[in-house]
């Protein structure tokens, strides 16, 4: 499948009887990295999984360019998409090869051992990352921003169209946090990969994603540019807090208004 678009259109959905998103519709292209920003509760975490297809919607589809994900089996999905969700931990020590490996499960057929093709997925996604020194290292003695990166070597080894991560920056000292999501629009950029992640970090949102979707309540409050989002007056009411918008220029800070 070439690049495509992934949608979510007129969704609703939520667990048992509480739903959670209402009539919720949003688009991520090719190459894009699209920021779902919000407060807690307002339904992130509850979108991605259903863009992942690990959630269904009551009402509604998700579209993985014009193919409805539910007509998707769950090997079919995850060569196409690849979620890192909050909060992963790794209990078992293996290498971090052996961790990234992982993402080729939905290209092997039942114990087979890695073919030369799965081999070069897991050391070019490892390249990707900056971890190919770290290869034979424990999982666990990495620090936590490169376990993040694992993480996201694993993601990246199902070679995937499309990237979805759950806060990928919590956790993280502000280089690793930065330096994670350069990485990521960088990758989204190089391979036209459909990228959206959530994050609380709206300073990171502004500088790394192409375009941000602000959630209130399981609605869409604004969707678009940083500029058009990351609005004092609009950040205000949707987070129930006087907030203000500075720029960063070559003449310092600047009030966008």
């Amino acid at each position: 499948m070439n690049a495509v678009a992934l949608s979510a259109v007129r969704v609703t959905t939520g667990y048992r009887r509480l739903p959670v998103l209402h009539e919720l519709s949003v688009t991520a292209a090719p190459g894009e990295v699209l920021g779902l920003i919000g407060p807690n509760g307002a339904g992130k975490t509850t979108l991605l999984r259903l863009l992942s297809g690990i959630h269904e919607p009551w009402t509604g589809r998700v579209l993985l360019g014009d193919q409805p994900l539910a007509g998707f089996s769950p090997r079919e999905r995850a060569r196409h998409i690849a979620f890192v969700p909050q909060g992963v931990t790794i209990p078992v020590p293996f290498t971090v090869a052996d961790v990234v490996a992982m993402g080729r499960v939905p290209y092997l057929s039942g114990w087979a051992p890695l073919a030369p093709a799965d081999e070069a997925a897991v050391r070019q996604a490892l390249e990707q990352v900056g971890l190919a020194d770290r290869a034979d290292t424990s999982i666990h003695a990495l620090s936590a921003g490169e376990q993040q990166r694992a993480l996201l070597a694993l993601a990246l080894a199902q070679q995937p169209r499309v990237l979805l991560l759950d806060e990928p920056t919590a956790h993280l000292d502000l280089h690793h946090a930065w330096h994670l999501m350069e990485l990521v629009r960088d990758l989204a950029r190089a391979q036209a990969l459909v990228v959206v992640l959530s994050t609380h970090d709206l300073s990171l949102a502004a500088s790394c994603c192409t375009r941000l979707a602000l959630l209130e309540k399981g609605t869409l409050a604004a969707n678009g540019s940083r500029d058009d989002v990351l609005r004092a007056d609009l950040l205000s009411g949707v987070y129930g807090h006087a907030l203000g918008v500075t720029v960063a220029t070559e003449r310092g800070w600047v009030d966008p208004a």
